[in-house]
């Protein structure tokens, strides 16, 4: 009963988000971006809108947020890249774009350490391991025993070539020792309808993704891929602890600026930042759709990408993705 509310309240959490950024309107003399990498109404565009509607006057600035969709995020920071560095241009990008996206696609134009100026941490969002409820199939032990004694006839699924999904499953895989095959899709959406219906087995997907599909009876969740339970389904166990030791393969959401943006302008958003991320109303919504808040420093950001540009590269160049 405990999972079923928690399930409920994470549907309603992108919907309480985006009330947030209804919020009263403030007349800024400047106005400025906010670059989002992703279509509207995607979980970070949603979140991108609530910390326009805070970070802008916080800034100054009337901030506008401006959809760049394309290339898993990378269309947007190539133009980003490219925008003037005075404080009037920030992107909110996820992890995929900034760390494995380099290293996945043969064109991105943009070197992640060059080009921008790491401002902060936003959330990161732990993926599930899901099956398909009509397996027998009950948690993350019986998933690698169930692969073994059924090699070469488990499918499964991701919303597309290089995703983090595709990455994380690829990990766990090589890590277990374990064959499936690989079905991409464009987009969760498709991928877990067809998981939930049983033209595949498995998938890694995000808690948002995954909740109204956990709510219909036709998903499970067995593992979870951070080395922390989420705190929106405590009863999911991670697969770490499942026997797969240090296991930890989690998408993350940061905010950038042009290089070259003055430092002044820098701290001040990362000190803005932190304040909205650490605010209850806020952080309170991020963990109901089944993610972590997360915050730093701009100096302690830069610092986490370059560890995590040097984790997802290895990823990527064990899987043996390559995309145009």
């Amino acid at each position: 009963m405990q999972a079923n509310r928690c399930v409920l309240k994470g549907a309603m959490a992108l919907a309480l988000l985006a009330g947030l950024a209804s919020g009263p309107c403030f007349a800024q003399a400047d106005s400025g971006k906010l670059i989002v990498g992703y279509p509207p109404g995607q979980s970070v565009d949603v979140v991108a809108r609530v910390l326009a509607a805070r970070l802008g006057p916080a800034m100054g600035r009337n901030l506008i947020v401006e959809n760049m969709p394309g290339q898993a995020g990378s269309l947007a920071l190539a133009a980003v890249a490219k925008m003037p560095a005075d404080g009037s241009i920030m992107t909110l990008s996820a992890s995929a774009a900034i760390a494995g996206n380099p290293f996945l696609y043969r064109n991105v134009r943009y070197d992640s350490l060059k080009d921008f100026e790491p401002i902060g941490l936003i959330y990161d969002a732990p993926l599930l391991l899901l099956v398909n409820s009509a397996l027998p199939i009950q948690s993350f032990k019986e998933l690698v025993a169930y692969a073994k004694a059924n090699a070469g006839k488990v499918n499964y699924s991701s919303p597309g070539n290089g995703s983090v999904s595709h990455l994380a499953m690829t990990e766990l895989m090589r890590r277990t020792g374990i064959e499936m095959t690989h079905v991409p899709y464009q987009g969760a959406a498709k991928s877990l309808t067809d998981l939930a219906a049983g033209q595949v087995q498995v998938s890694f997907d995000a808690v948002a993704a995954a909740q109204p599909f956990l709510a219909g009876g036709k998903v499970r969740a067995i593992a979870v891929s951070s080395r922390e339970r989420v705190q929106a389904m405590p009863s999911v166990p991670t697969v770490a602890e499942s026997g797969l030791d240090d296991f930890d393969m989690v998408p993350w959401v940061g905010l950038l600026a042009p290089a070259g943006t003055p430092k002044a302008t820098v701290d001040k958003a990362s000190e803005e930042l932190i304040k909205i991320v650490r605010s209850p109303d806020f952080s309170q919504r991020i963990v109901a759709m089944g993610g972590r808040p997360r915050t730093s420093s701009a100096s302690e950001f830069r610092s986490f990408v370059e560890k995590e540009i040097a984790h997802w590269s290895a990823i990527v160049k064990a899987s043996g993705a390559k995309l145009e």
